[in-house]
């Protein structure tokens, strides 16, 4: 089989066209020639060097001919490389033109992007600010009750009012109560990793029940019904003590974020080598941006801090990653104005080394329960 012929060089096809022109004097040459000037621009040929291969090329077309031909030619050739600089100059104005918008789009496109540093910047910096403001509230917030509820608790004292010290000694206590949960929830936070789990066969199906328990005072306050027909013997592997948080801070969750006479409903169940455990309630719902970064630290959406000013924003990040301890997963699923669902995934049995990376992914479950 024959080989492939090489492409020809810039100086070859420049001659080859000139010598058809010579012969023949079409527009079909021009028009090579034109698509020649194309190649040039692309090879970053300049006007001296396009001369140069031009007088390369016509020593090379007119090589053995007669004076009279030669001199003919010599003319010919003029005429060809007017008409080859001009196809030329239209080229590269619009091959310039092309760079000079290509170049305009790039550094746009470097300014977007600067700009948008600029403004990730003084997001983090506004949400900083933001996060130690809130620290500093809510940490205020139960020192300034203690501190008060104390000094009135100093005053009744004095004056022999002793009947009235029982109630303002518990609300002091009820505030220091308060500031010991927010440290704790900062300090767990702060820690690097998951925290260490004693993990055993738990009942915890009974657990959810213990958790729905402590929270119908809030949800009778607020007039939520709060249903619990479904909670029947899920058993996991876990740490009790971690559950019953990570339930609390659903059900407690669910409770503020629901309008009065709303509802919210736990339940739990098996699928397969897993146990499942769901909070699902009224409320206000989620946008798709704040499902994205419920799980963060110290995140509120919007929508959250104008109905529920308290709070630091820790409360799911710690439950996930009490969850997590557990080789589970905390999904929730969310639409604006429908209420909300937050589900655990707990494994019935203990989880061997290397088997963690499969909860995320590899269980299938049917997410409609």
């Amino acid at each position: 089989m024959p080989g492939r012929a090489e492409p020809l060089s810039s100086v070859d096809s420049y001659t080859d066209i000139l010598t058809t022109y010579f012969t023949s004097r079409a527009e079909e040459a021009l028009y090579r020639a034109s698509l020649l000037s194309q190649k040039f621009i692309e090879e970053g040929l300049g006007p001296e060097e396009i001369i140069a291969i031009h007088a390369e090329a016509v020593e090379a077309a007119t090589a053995g001919l007669g004076y009279r031909e030669r001199a003919r030619a010599s003319t010919d050739a003029l005429q060809f490389l007017l008409e080859m600089m001009i196809a030329y100059g239209v080229q590269y104005r619009a091959y310039l033109d092309l760079r000079l918008r290509d170049r305009e789009r790039e550094i746009e496109a470097r300014l977007s992007l600067e700009r948008q540093r600029v403004q990730d910047a003084e997001e983090s910096d506004r949400e900083k600010e933001e996060i130690l403001a809130t620290i500093s509230h809510e940490l205020r917030t139960p020192i300034t009750a203690a501190i008060g509820n104390i000094d009135l608790a100093r005053r009744s004292l004095d004056r022999q009012q002793h009947e009235r010290l029982p109630r303002q000694l518990t609300a002091a206590r009820d505030a220091m109560g308060r500031l010991s949960e927010l440290t704790d929830d900062l300090v767990g936070v702060s820690r690097d990793g998951l925290p260490m789990l004693v993990l055993e066969p738990v009942a915890a199906g009974e657990v959810l029940r213990q958790a729905c328990t402590f929270a119908r005072t809030m949800a009778a306050e607020k007039q939520i019904a709060l249903l619990t027909d479904d909670l029947g013997p899920c058993d996991a592997v876990g740490d009790a003590s971690a559950l019953l948080a990570v339930f609390g801070n659903l059900l407690s969750n669910a409770i503020r974020y629901t309008p009065e006479g709303g509802r919210v409903e736990a339940r739990c169940g098996v699928d397969g080598d897993w146990a499942w455990f769901s909070v699902t309630d009224t409320g206000i719902g989620m946008t798709q941006e704040t499902r994205a970064r419920i799980f963060e630290k110290f995140y509120r959406a919007p929508d959250v801090k104008r109905s529920e000013p308290r709070g630091l924003g820790l409360g799911l990040s710690i439950a996930q990653r009490l969850v997590a301890s557990h080789h589970g997963r905390l999904e929730v699923e969310s639409q604006p104005g429908q209420g909300s669902t937050f589900r655990v995934w707990l494994p019935r049995e203990p989880v061997a080394a290397g088997r963690e990376s499969g909860v995320s992914g590899d269980r299938g479950h049917d997410q409609s329960k």
